[in-house]
């Protein structure tokens, strides 16, 4: 739909602002939860640690690359990118996760 209003270009810009939302996402993901299940919690912790690191890390240069590829259409590239943020924390509204209720278990 993008495309169709503003360009080829924009559309281009704004999916590769999504991808810089999930890809990091993803690989955070990976490498926190795609570990075997008896894993001590320090390890688990470490884990965490690398995986938000990577992900910032690659946040970092999916965005310079898109500075370099998307200069002209780098609002295009923020809109979406921002939207795709603002995604995951509608979905935990949506869901109603209570952080008050202590009588949930995690």
């Amino acid at each position: 739909m993008t495309g169709a209003i503003w360009g080829r270009q924009q559309a281009i810009a704004a999916l590769y602002g999504g991808l810089v939302a999930v890809i990091p996402t993803a690989y955070f993901a990976y490498r926190v939860f795609a570990r075997r299940r008896t894993q001590d919690p320090g390890h688990m912790l470490g884990a965490f640690y690398l995986g938000e690191f990577g992900k910032l890390g690659l946040t970092a240069v999916m965005f310079w690359f898109g500075v370099a590829l998307f200069a002209k259409q780098f609002l295009a590239l923020m809109v979406t990118y921002a939207a795709c943020l603002l995604a995951y924390w509608l979905v935990l509204a949506w869901l109603g996760f209570d952080w008050t209720d202590e009588t949930k278990e995690f």
